[in-house]
């Protein structure tokens, strides 16, 4: 049994070292390029779906580097980082879900944002469809999951070299009732019901005609990134709870390794949804593949330089052709 452990074992590190460090290296990359791109192009700026796909390339940005790569180094590398330190556990209980279930909130505001936009009832688009209430809704999202994820600053600890939630009242609302919400019913319902409603107002071919080719290119970027997120999702919501029920089972080191590799490989799927969005928007969307081009061409392509002497015959030419005007002027006048 020792040699299965063993084994066990060094696949869910490898994970990490094959797949992970290459994951987090392209969503960082894709996260940036994404947040250049939404912020170089005014046409971006002014649509409110891609403020909050804006919105969730940030918070992605903010959630690879600081939170997915501490689990990376734990899992593959053995640091201890928040395992052996209250502060550290606390800190990164607390952040990785405000910044998950930030990141993945914005998707659905993006959903609605489509839904609401193709209302027919004008006061319905101009309420619910605009800058204000997009900018408000961002900010709105992170203030909210601050406040419900605050109670993990408290139920945190680092106990026998890993980081736990203590039970209690509070561990149970976030096991049993958050986590379920969060990362299963949620996102697919929401999606799905803002994708019918959206399909259902297209009906309307009077209405669908108004709609730009940029419109229909971000409905086309938005509705991968919303399928990834509602079945990728589910694996990870599920092996939470699973987590959550049975950490109280005693149970024997084969058991653990094979529990420790399907968290590592949940977490892999789980983490698609932040490291594909970009390149399904560069995929999907022409207006994205110009803009990307026009930046590698301003930034990485070296500018061509005329020749000296192409400068130094044209003030030749320019006077040559002045004294023949000049010659025939008074050849005219005269």
């Amino acid at each position: 049994m020792s040699s299965t452990v063993t084994t066990v074992n060094t696949i869910a590190h490898w994970l990490n070292y094959a797949l992970a460090i290459p994951m987090i290296s392209l969503g960082i990359i894709g996260a940036l390029l994404t947040i250049l791109i939404f912020l170089g192009q005014q046409s971006f700026r002014r649509n409110p779906t891609i403020l909050y796909l804006l919105a969730g390339a940030v918070m992605t940005a903010i959630h690879l580097p600081t939170i997915y790569l501490q689990s990376i180094l734990v899992d593959g590398f053995y640091l201890g980082l928040f395992n052996t330190n209250d502060i550290a556990c606390r800190e990164r209980n607390y952040l990785f879900y405000v910044t998950t279930v930030a990141a993945i909130s914005y998707p659905c505001w993006a959903a609605f944002d489509q839904y609401a936009s193709t209302h027919r009832q004008a006061d319905f688009r101009y309420s619910w469809s605009s800058m204000r209430f997009a900018r408000f809704a961002i900010f709105g999202t992170v203030v909210l999951w601050s406040i419900i994820y605050a109670p993990l600053i408290f139920i945190s600890q680092s106990v026998n070299g890993v980081c736990i939630l203590l039970d209690g009242p509070l561990k149970f609302i976030h096991s049993f009732v958050l986590t379920p919400i969060v990362f299963i019913m949620g996102p697919l319902v929401l999606i799905a019901g803002f994708t019918y409603g959206t399909i259902r107002n297209l009906r309307a071919t009077a209405f669908a005609s108004r709609h730009d080719r940029l419109t229909k290119q971000i409905r086309r970027m938005l509705i991968p990134q919303v399928a990834i997120l509602a079945i990728f999702g589910v694996p990870f919501g599920v092996n939470c709870l699973y987590d959550d029920l049975t950490s109280n089972v005693q149970k024997d080191p084969l058991r653990k390794a094979i529990e420790h590799l399907i968290q590592q490989i949940t977490r892999l799927i789980y983490h698609v949804i932040f490291v594909s969005t970009f390149y399904i928007y560069l995929y999907m969307s022409m207006e994205m593949r110009k803009v990307m081009v026009r930046m590698m061409r301003k930034y990485f392509l070296p500018r061509r330089i005329a020749p000296l002497n192409s400068y130094l015959d044209k003030p030749l030419t320019i006077r040559r052709t002045r004294l023949r005007t000049s010659s025939n002027a008074n050849r005219f006048n005269y």
